[in-house]
């Protein structure tokens, strides 16, 4: 099996197990993203998903504009180092609302978009925390 294969299916089953979400196509194509994307659960629990408790706290917050502003973030943090013999980790920073019910000033979070081999050689895109790596 070569390196290639063994990513490819690592990054296909951490989608079915839900480690990795599948950013939505509609949103990566309205933001101009360059290839496919995923972001780790622990980023899409950050900085996508909305605690149930926010409304109850008055705090209005919409998933799929969470969503748009992270891809947006990235492609633009993506789209500014091209052509600059950029890592294929490549440093951007966020601001959001923690999605943690209480919080409700945006706070500034440091996130990586990650090149890397997708399910068929194709390059895919990988949204995580600086201390995550892609699966092994």
């Amino acid at each position: 099996m070569t390196s290639t294969a063994s990513t490819a299916s690592t990054r296909a089953h951490a989608i079915e197990s839900g480690a990795l979400i599948e950013a939505d196509p509609c949103i990566a194509d309205e933001v101009k993203f360059p290839a496919p994307v995923a972001m780790t659960d622990a980023v899409y629990r950050d900085c996508v998903a909305v605690h149930p408790d926010a409304y109850a706290y008055g705090i209005r917050l919409d998933e799929a504009e969470r969503e748009w502003d992270l891809l947006s973030a990235a492609s633009r943090a993506i789209s500014a180092a091209a052509g600059s013999g950029r890592p294929p980790r490549l440093p951007f920073h966020l601001y959001r609302i923690p999605g943690d019910g209480n919080t409700r000033d945006p706070q500034r979070v440091i996130l990586v978009a990650e090149v890397s081999p997708g399910d068929a050689g194709e390059r895919v895109i990988t949204i995580m925390r600086p201390s995550e790596r892609l699966p092994q």
